[in-house]
């Protein structure tokens, strides 16, 4: 079985060796324009620094080339983790599917045997499970409602109620789903993990909500947890920040904060004794930089 490749070790492997070779090639440079007088005529001088300066500028051409990659490599995975959960949701769906007419069938004979009692507590579980796929599917982007359902699952398996406050379908939602999804996975992962670190003793709770008006959609994730001191609300946005110790890697907040602004939008945290609440918004139409820029470079002769 052929191992996955890790782009980020490759990435930084690579960044390492051309510096590396950028380091080593200055240094010949300094040792030619000293030597060069003294054991060198000026033809070798001449043609030891044309070598160093082309492959200066091929070590410093392939960083500057490889930077772009790595996004492509973080939306790739983005991508994965989305179709992922799709795939459960689609699961799911199937399946309440495939067991609805076996449920017809077991209440039409508890009717029919007049086992009304029995029928309506069977009612009420059947109700129950289907709503709990229905209340996810209040978007209009199949994505969004599987990250959606995925979290959900994730928090009844951990004790925590979920709430969803969804007033909005995000029609015409200018951020794509894949990118929406890793903005809130992230954000209800990093919920969770308050509530399971120092989480109060009794009732745990997170709510998301999705609402828009005339310019701009937005999103709030509020968990009942423990506040962030305020002198952290910025720097939790930095890249490589955490305070989750040797399990945070420092990133999750960063890039959803790069994805946000990307399309001209704001995420901001305020936090207390009673709530912590992550908000963002984006405006209703809006090109994100990386496709203005695209834009910019066709249009320029």
């Amino acid at each position: 079985m052929k191992k996955e490749l890790e782009f980020r070790k490759t990435y930084l492997f690579v960044v390492a060796l051309n510096a590396l070779q950028v380091i080593s090639i200055l240094t010949l440079l300094l040792l030619v324009h000293y030597e060069s007088s003294a054991s060198l005529d000026w033809m070798e001088a001449l043609y030891l620094t044309l070598i160093g300066a082309v492959s200066l500028v091929g070590c410093i051409s392939t960083i500057l080339g490889i930077a772009p990659l790595s996004r492509a490599d973080r939306q790739i995975r983005m991508l994965v983790d989305t179709l992922k959960d799709l795939n459960e949701l689609n699961h799911e769906i199937r399946a309440q599917r495939h067991d609805f007419l076996n449920h017809i069938q077991v209440v039409y004979s508890l009717i029919e045997l007049e086992e009304y009692a029995e029928a309506h507590s069977y009612l009420e579980r059947v109700y129950g499970d289907i709503q709990s796929i229905s209340r996810v599917l209040r978007t209009a982007h199949p994505a969004v409602n599987a990250i959606l359902q995925a979290k959900s699952d994730m928090c009844e398996k951990r004790g925590i109620q979920l709430e969803l406050d969804i007033s909005s379908p995000l029609t015409d939602l200018p951020v794509p789903s894949w990118e929406f999804c890793r903005v809130l996975g992230n954000l209800i992962d990093n919920a969770i993990y308050a509530l399971e670190k120092e989480g109060p003793a009794g009732r745990r709770r997170i709510r998301v909500a999705l609402r828009e008006d005339l310019r701009h959609y937005y999103f709030e994730v509020e968990n009942n947890g423990p506040p962030i001191p305020q002198k952290l609300w910025r720097q939790i946005f930095e890249p490589g920040f955490t305070t989750k110790g040797d399990e945070g890697e420092g990133m999750g907040l960063a890039i959803c904060r790069e994805i946000v602004t990307g399309y001209r939008g704001e995420l901001e945290v305020e936090s207390n004794e009673e709530r912590t609440v992550f908000s963002g918004m984006v405006p209703r139409s809006v090109i994100s930089e990386a496709e203005n820029d695209s834009s910019e470079k066709k249009a320029s002769p």
